[in-house]
């Protein structure tokens, strides 16, 4: 067991999911969210039988630990599914994403994927994906007057998306070549799957951090695209933004999927704020710490305040603990203590006060005294920016981030709203 708070640093990444032995080793079995994630994979396993193309909406905050969650899914399900689980980070620019971009991509991925597994797809498919892609490039480089730099055919289909994540004005017009031939995108897709299939194995596409594009975007893509994002026959797992749940147009969005299942945050304080020290949720929140360092490398007041502030977000909690590492370190100290943790916080504060609007407090201070989850235009952008997060216990219910609360109390809204109840 690791001892120093350089290991903290090192074990404790807030932007990496565990995967593969880190898996193994620092996995920790968390009650409600295995019970969601066992509904997910009797889900699937059932769509095994039926041969349903299955499509999920998998959703929560960002920072809940569902990366984590995937790949351990992925490692119970790769002997059943060809399992095609790629970041969508790494191909496309959130801030600006539409439907034929995750088409493309998913595209692009069986393709990468068959080739990786040595799955030789039929020639004259892949023929048929050449003039696809052909037909894309040569359009583009014709409009565009300029080479750009990548070729025809499959290879264009995969390196096309170096301009799609950085060359905003090429993006566009990648798009527009696209758009009129979404349809034969659609069966190129199908027909892959069909053809990786024979093989044995029934198709799982899982699409990770989907649920971190623009609120506005990913309105777009679900709310508008739903029935093309639906359309391939394969299985989808797609990461939603839990804030679109609050939409008003979220049971529309609804009716173009299989299901919609939440991985929750862990809940540290019940919703009418009181704490249990020795609740079985945050006793699991320690054993994170436990199972990667020494606990006595917190002292046990820091420990239980990092575990208040986080609210139960994993990403909070696993980055509050990095950065109190580094403030420990550069103070001289050997152990985090409260007022290093405080001192990471306090930071933090100013993170989040930055993103509120006047508008925001008003919304807010309805959050911390109903605690109920509806359909709010205004807690959507605040429930994307983590002011907000929602709990599950028998029934959802949300309250304010920790950290959004301490600023309401300094400011004295939460007294002033006190006295007019």
């Amino acid at each position: 067991m690791t001892d120093d708070l350089k290991s903290v640093y090192h074990l404790f990444n807030p932007d990496k999911a565990l995967f593969d032995e880190e898996l193994k080793k620092y996995y920790v079995k968390i009650g409600e969210n295995e019970t969601r994630i066992s509904k997910l994979k009797t889900r699937l396993e059932l769509g095994l039988e039926t041969g349903e193309p299955i499509k999920i909406l998998f959703t929560g905050h960002r920072g809940s630990g569902k990366s984590t969650a995937l790949n351990r899914l992925v490692s119970h399900l790769s002997d059943k599914f060809f399992v095609v689980n790629y970041n969508v980070l790494d191909l496309l620019d959130l801030n600006d994403i539409n439907y034929t971009d995750v088409l493309l991509s998913i595209l692009a991925q069986l393709i990468e994927s068959s080739k990786v597994n040595k799955i030789f797809l039929r020639s004259d498919l892949v023929e048929r994906a050449n003039k696809w892609g052909q037909t894309i490039t040569e359009n583009l480089i014709s409009s565009t007057k300029a080479g750009l730099g990548f070729g025809v055919g499959l290879p264009a289909l995969i390196n096309i998306f170096t301009w799609m994540k950085n060359e905003t004005e090429t993006r566009k017009e990648i798009r527009k070549e696209i758009g009129p031939r979404v349809s034969e995108l659609i069966s190129i897709i199908n027909d892959i799957v069909i053809e990786i299939e024979d093989t044995g194995k029934q198709v799982l596409v899982i699409i990770d951090n989907l649920e971190k594009s623009d609120p506005d975007k990913a309105l777009d893509l679900f709310g508008n695209h739903g029935t093309q994002l639906s359309q391939p026959i394969c299985k989808i797992i797609y990461t939603f933004p839990i804030s679109l749940k609050s939409s008003d147009r979220f049971t529309q969005i609804r009716m173009n999927f299989s299901d919609d299942i939440m991985y929750p945050n862990i809940k540290v304080h019940e919703p009418d704020g009181s704490v249990n020290r020795e609740s079985k949720e945050r006793a699991l929140m320690k054993e994170i710490v436990a199972k990667r360092v020494n606990s006595n490398l917190f002292e046990p007041e820091a420990l239980e305040y990092i575990i208040d502030m986080s609210g139960g977000v994993l990403r909070d909690y696993i980055r509050i603990i990095r950065d109190s590492a580094v403030t420990a370190l550069t103070r001289g100290k050997t152990v985090i203590d409260k007022a290093v943790a405080e001192e990471v916080v306090n930071d933090l504060k100013n993170t989040f006060q930055a993103q509120l609007s006047d508008e925001d407090y008003d919304v807010l201070l309805e959050v911390s005294h109903s605690k109920s989850i509806k359909r709010d235009q205004g807690l959507v952008g605040l429930l994307h920016n983590l002011s907000v997060l929602e709990y599950t216990n028998g029934r959802n219910w949300c309250d304010l981030h920790p950290i959004v609360r301490t600023i309401l109390e300094e400011k004295h809204l939460l007294e002033q709203d006190a006295s007019s109840d």
